[in-house]
């Protein structure tokens, strides 16, 4: 059985499982390899057999992020329309913009 998903984040240093999210902090350093080689077999062991995510879980999300940069434009649109008019140019102009200001900042 692959166990490709079952790692050791590099950012954070714990057990990962890809597919599940499962996280386990490895044993406190310093700490004899065998210890650590130990722990990181019993995590493997405890998540070879999970699934990876449904495609529609996957897709799921990709729409929620199309949502919120949907919600943005038109906020965008309705701005521009109270304060510059309805140049669609300007308008396009402004959504090409690179340093676009944050809001709240």
């Amino acid at each position: 059985m692959n166990t490709d998903h079952v790692i050791t984040d590099a950012k954070t240093g714990k057990f990962l499982c890809e597919f599940c999210g499962a996280e386990e902090e490895p044993p406190f350093m310093p700490a004899p390899i065998n210890v650590i080689i130990d722990a990181m077999d019993v995590f493997i062991e405890q998540h070879k057999d999970c699934k990876a995510p449904a495609a529609e879980t996957v897709m799921s999300e990709y729409i929620k992020g199309f949502d919120a940069g949907y919600s943005y434009v038109l906020t965008e649109i309705e701005r521009w329309q109270d304060e510059v008019g309805v140049d669609l140019h300007v308008l396009l102009s402004h959504l090409k913009m690179q340093d676009k200001p944050v809001e709240g900042k």
